[in-house]
């Protein structure tokens, strides 16, 4: 992943800017150095999520990271219980 050039600050300034004045996308792009596509993607994380969603840098979903982690989590669940299982059994066959 390429780190970005802009902070979250700076992000959130630029689509700000888009919003309060009434200079086109293409310009203010060109004034910043910005890749349309690249702003759009931030103005949709920005009218999403707000500033949280621009202050991630490109981080994942949010939702998406949860949803990882309770899949991690349930994985890592279900290795305890096997692992819990064989002691059960190593230890009942040691007891007899």
């Amino acid at each position: 992943m390429v780190k970005s050039k802009f902070t979250p600050e700076q992000k959130i300034q630029i689509v700000l800017e888009s919003i309060r004045t009434s200079i086109s996308t293409a310009e203010l792009c060109r004034k910043h150095n910005v890749h349309p596509q690249t702003f759009h993607n931030w103005k949709q994380r920005f009218m999403e999520s707000g500033k949280a969603g621009l202050s991630q840098s490109g981080k994942k979903d949010p939702i998406k990271t949860m949803k990882k982690r309770e899949e991690d989590y349930k994985r890592l669940i279900g290795e305890l219980t096997i692992a819990n299982d064989i002691l059960k059994k190593t230890w009942e066959e040691s007891r007899d």
